[in-house]
């Protein structure tokens, strides 16, 4: 075969690419430019979702503007997911694939009775730190008010990293309770690392 070309080669003569021995499954090859390349998992290879549908359960925020994981007893449900552990008791994802992730949060809530333009504050958060970005929404009456809020973002994240939702008010909110009665959170991963 030392004068073969290898594009004239037909089974039971052609072979699996170099380094697929060692590959997990579900990796492919990905090229890096330079003559070489590295064995990764395709984006969409890990995700998972938690929401909430009816909930009723109200959560009190924290005081003095601090902020705390979104998560009303008994609201979170499970869904799809693959390559990620989703918890519905402690409102959590934990990432097994490290890599570049999307993270996508939205929900429906109900405010107290407090002033308009009292602010309600949403951040992720990995392994229990919230991210300095966050998504504000305020009320629009004195009133008890149905607010909406949605997020999209994008998080480097290492195996083991727990990721949640953390939610605070401002002045006004803190201390005040909030029923979320629709929600969702979802990671998906965009490139692995």
């Amino acid at each position: 075969m030392a004068n073969v070309q290898h594009s004239a080669l037909t089974d039971p003569n052609i072979h699996e690419p170099k380094g697929v021995a060692s590959a997990a499954s579900g990796k492919v090859y990905v090229a890096n430019g330079s003559g070489s390349g590295t064995w990764k998992y395709i984006s969409g290879h890990a995700y998972g979702e938690l929401y909430i549908s009816g909930g009723v359960t109200a959560q009190t925020l924290p005081a003095s503007s601090a902020t705390a994981k979104l998560n009303p007893t008994g609201e979170w449900t499970t869904n799809g997911s693959a390559n990620v552990t989703l918890s519905a008791a402690n409102g959590t994802i934990t990432i097994s694939q490290a890599g570049e992730y999307q993270l996508n949060f939205w929900a429906s809530f109900a405010t107290a009775s407090i002033a308009s333009g009292a602010e309600y504050n949403f951040h992720y958060a990995v392994n229990g730190t919230p991210s300095p970005r966050k998504i504000k929404v305020s009320k629009n009456t004195s009133g008890t008010d149905k607010l909406n809020v949605c997020a999209i973002g994008y998080a480097q994240l290492a195996a083991g990293d727990v990721v949640s939702i953390y939610v605070g008010g401002d002045g006004t909110s803190s201390g005040t309770n909030i029923t979320v009665a629709e929600a969702g959170f979802s990671v998906l991963l965009v490139d692995a690392a």
